[in-house]
């Protein structure tokens, strides 16, 4: 995304659009303002190489801040505005950002978790937060480029095996913003997006997709319309408001507005021609009905956060092949394995693989140098004889709820330091709404009692502790749980009742 590029030719063409408030950038003030951040920040010690955190819900300045960063050669690193203070503290401190972007709203929890006589430079949207405010730091700095650009990277966070923060940088490329090479062109081929798109964009903007098909859009000089948070009446007007041209979900979103009460009444923009659905495979059932409501344009995706590669189908294929998951775009390469790595036939369920091209250029910093060239997330699935991807299950126990992947060891460590607690395990069961919900089954010790009052009060030990996505929605209570001769908790065991009453 290079701002000056599209405002060289159109100055006055929205560029951002908040669904709700109707505030607005064009791509001029995009540019003007994220070239006074980029000049503040430099004068405040921030270089490229840096890392500048986003902890902000979504909101006007969130563009500005991308771009500024991705202007300066910065390590862009949008995280969670649900965390709680000491989970971003987790993530500030393995990150060491030298700026650090908030809002009035989450100032106090970024407060309680920078760390005591700390460097950064923090800025708040709003004045009188107990930071220093963004707009009047910006004030007085040149609206024109800093002298030395060079296009920035992004950064996301994954909890990774045992919940704790994860981080995956691209590799900074070491060129300027304008030579940069365009991200995921073959899913923006497919998808049409172009300086005409309106992008509708109802998700957290930390999140990868969203954050992805923002910079997609912003770099082909089309508009994005961001929602402040999901509702799905209102993204149904969004879209009509908005004259919106694509939009991007998680199978959630599309389920609630399928339970719309009003739904047959709802009058569908002529527009809106492009869907497209990821972070979660999206049900059969789910895609059929809003295809046969909006006509046939949602087409899905699937990938890793960490960029490993993707899979795409079209509206007409899904209709052709339902449950699949479609073929990689570009060059990367789909392989099925046995437990032991052993290459698997067509239709032959194992552990799903990419292999990405030599040649690509948005890699990991960490993975740089090494020579592993196949990466999987730890799905299981398989391809059909046409190289068709369709996804069965996953390896681990990473619950995928409302499209956020959410990690049990995480949760299981928060209850074990519960005095009541003597032993849980943490795992995901089918929720006809988010796809799972987060169930919680302990083990109490002896002198505590198992009831619908200490399964209150555990929930709301995790509720202090973590997000509130990853606090259990119910606990249930055992005598023993169960663990193998290793000591490793018998999930399956425990899990399988519950799958079986879905």
């Amino acid at each position: 995304m290079y701002p000056p590029t599209t405002a060289a030719d159109h100055p006055d063409s929205l560029a951002f659009v908040m669904a709700g408030s109707g505030s607005s950038l064009t791509y001029q003030q995009l540019d003007e303002q994220s070239s006074q951040l980029a000049h503040l920040l430099r004068n405040r010690g921030v270089r490229s190489g840096d890392s500048i955190v986003l902890m902000m819900e979504n909101r006007i300045e969130w563009p500005v801040v991308v771009a500024a960063g991705m202007r300066a050669g910065l390590y862009v690193t949008p995280v969670n505005w649900h965390l709680t203070a000491g989970e971003l503290a987790a993530i500030l401190e393995e990150a060491s950002p030298a700026a650090l972007v908030t809002s009035a709203m989450l100032a106090e929890t970024v407060a309680a978790a920078l760390p005591a006589g700390h460097s950064t430079v923090v800025l708040c949207t709003e004045p009188d937060s107990g930071f220093e405010h963004l707009g009047t730091a910006m004030e007085g700095h040149p609206r024109t480029p800093i002298a030395d650009e060079r296009f920035g990277a992004r950064v996301l966070y994954s909890g990774g095996t045992t919940g704790r923060p994860k981080a995956f940088r691209q590799k900074l490329l070491d060129v300027h913003p304008s030579e940069a090479p365009v991200r995921h062109a073959g899913l923006a081929a497919e998808l049409g997006i172009g300086d005409t798109t309106v992008l509708l964009s109802p998700a957290p903007n930390y999140h990868a997709a969203p954050f992805t098909f923002q910079l997609m859009t912003l770099a082909a000089g089309g508009t994005v319309v961001c929602m402040e948070r999901f509702d799905p009446a209102a993204a149904l007007d969004a879209i009509r408001t908005y004259g919106v041209t694509l939009s991007q979900w998680v199978p959630t979103m599309l389920l609630r507005m399928l339970r719309l009460p009003d739904r047959d009444s709802i009058e569908l923009s002529p527009t809106h021609i492009t869907a497209v659905t990821s972070g979660a495979p999206c049900p059969v059932d789910v895609k059929d009905r809003i295809n046969r409501w909006w006509g046939p344009i949602l087409h899905e995706y699937y990938g890793a956060s960490e960029g490993y590669g993707h899979t795409y189908i079209s509206a007409a294929e899904s209709a052709r092949r339902p449950g699949s998951v479609g073929r990689p775009l570009g060059e990367t390469t789909v392989h099925i394995t046995d437990e032991a790595g052993n290459p698997l036939g067509a239709n032959e369920i194992g552990r799903v693989w990419f292999e990405p091209p030599a040649s690509t250029t948005y890699v990991n910093a960490h993975e740089a140098a090494t020579t592993e060239t196949w990466k999987s997330m730890g799905d299981r699935g398989y391809l059909d004889e046409d190289g068709y991807l369709y996804l069965v299950g996953r390896e681990s126990f990473m619950i995928i709820s409302g499209g956020v992947n959410i990690y049990p060891e995480e949760i299981e460590e928060v209850l074990l330091r519960h005095p009541d607690v003597a032993d849980v395990a943490v795992f995901g069961i089918p929720d006809p709404d988010l796809g799972e919900q987060v169930k919680a089954v302990v083990e109490l010790h002896e002198n505590a009692q198992p009831g619908e009052s200490t399964a209150t009060a555990l929930i709301e030990h995790c509720r202090a502790a973590l997000a509130t996505y990853k606090t259990p929605r119910s606990i249930d209570f055992v005598d023993r749980i169960p663990r193998l001769p290793t000591g490793k908790l018998n999930k399956n065991t425990l899990r399988s009742p519950y799958l079986a009453k879905s």
